[in-house]
C-alpha cells in the first residue's frame, strides 16, 4: 500500500562509477550523439537504490514527471554515491478516479561528499481497487 508513511523513507547508498559504455549505449538509447559527455538525463537510470518496504512497480503506474537540477557537470568516470527518498504522497481525483502521486528524490554526490545532481520525478498509481 502506498501511503502517506512513506515520506522520509530512503534507500541505503549505492557508489557507482559512470562508464563509458553505459553512457555511450544511453546516449545511442535515446538518439543524441555521443561526445563523450553524459547526456543530461542520464541520472534518470540510477535506480537500483531500493527503498525498504516500498513497491512502487504497481500494475498501472506511470511516469509523471522528472525534473533534474545539476550543481556541476556529471562526467565520465565520476565516482558517485546517489540515494533514493520518497518526498512526498498524495491524491488527486480526475477523470479516471482517484489517483496516488510519489514524488522520489534522487540526490547524488561525488566521494567527497560535493553534491553533484538531485533529481525529483512522480510516479502515479491508480489507488488499490480502482484501477482500471
Amino acid at each position: 500500500m502506498i501511503g502517506k508513511e512513506l515520506i522520509g523513507r530512503e534507500s541505503e547508498p549505492v557508489v557507482l562509477k559512470i562508464k563509458l559504455e553505459e553512457v555511450r549505449r544511453f546516449a545511442e538509447a535515446i538518439g543524441v550523439r555521443f561526445d563523450d559527455r553524459v547526456p543530461a538525463t542520464f541520472v534518470g537510470t540510477l535506480i537500483q537504490a531500493n527503498i525498504p518496504g516500498v513497491e512502487l512497480s504497481i500494475p498501472g503506474m506511470i511516469h509523471g514527471e522528472q525534473k533534474i537540477t545539476y550543481h556541476r557537470p556529471l562526467c565520465v568516470g565520476d565516482s558517485l554515491t546517489y540515494k533514493r527518498c520518497i518526498r512526498d504522497v498524495y491524491e488527486r481525483s480526475g477523470k479516471l478516479g482517484t489517483m496516488t502521486f510519489v514524488v522520489v528524490e534522487t540526490t547524488g554526490c561525488d566521494l567527497a561528499g560535493e553534491l553533484v545532481f538531485t533529481s525529483s520525478s512522480v510516479v502515479i498509481a491508480p489507488k488499490k481497487g480502482e484501477d482500471k
